[in-house]
């Protein structure tokens, strides 16, 4: 298995959740708490599900379930279900889930942490979820209280760094010590201490 790590906007993208039970609940909140169009296919849907912005069909999963859908999730525990939606899926190129068999996927959940723009996503490639959540926590402990204030001073910075600085390698030094100064320090930088570490970057 060979995956490529990429984030998503997944506002209003539509996606499949095969199954009606508690695996399949804990896979349809991950997406609608992104915003996701969320269908739910199985026999038996929980009341759960029922109470979540998701279109729900009770019947067997069938291969045009996936027409249309950009993530398809089998949380079915059923062979021949997951045969179907991996089958259609392969043929329409549209990433696969298994959320009982973690080996036999195109597509894997990471465990995922949110501090207002910081995302920390990682994944043991479905080897071991337990490992993934362990080094997520980890990961976690060392984003700072005031990252999202320190992220927007960056946003207002890179404009600056192309009005200071022609060369590209140079702005990148530039941004790359405000960075480190405000990560030190745990705040964003005053005005005086941006054109303090301009006219350092000038005088290099």
């Amino acid at each position: 298995m060979s995956l490529f790590p990429i984030l998503i906007d997944m506002q209003d993208m539509p996606c499949l959740v095969a199954g009606g039970g508690a695996l399949a609940l804990h896979k349809a909140e991950l997406l609608c708490a992104q915003g996701a169009k969320v269908t739910v296919v199985a026999p038996e849907i929980c009341d759960e599900i029922r109470e979540l912005p998701v279109t729900v069909h009770c019947r067997e999963v069938a291969e045009n379930d996936t027409d249309g859908m950009i993530l398809v999730v089998d949380a079915t525990a059923n062979d021949r279900a997951e045969r179907i939606l991996k089958d259609a899926c392969s043929k329409r190129k549209i990433p696969f889930n298994s959320a009982c068999k973690g080996n036999d996927t195109t597509a894997v959940f990471p465990a995922v942490h949110r501090q207002g723009r910081t995302v920390i996503a990682v994944s043991s490639t479905g080897a071991s979820p337990a490992a993934s959540t362990w080094l997520r926590d980890r990961f976690a402990e060392y984003v700072p209280d005031r990252m999202d204030d320190i992220l927007e001073c960056m946003v207002g910075l890179r404009p600056l760094s192309r009005e200071y600085f022609g060369e590209q390698s140079v702005r990148k030094l530039f941004l790359r010590r405000c960075l480190d100064t405000m990560l030190e320090n745990n705040r964003p930088l005053t005005g005086n201490e941006i054109e303090e570490l301009r006219y350092a970057i000038e005088k290099t």
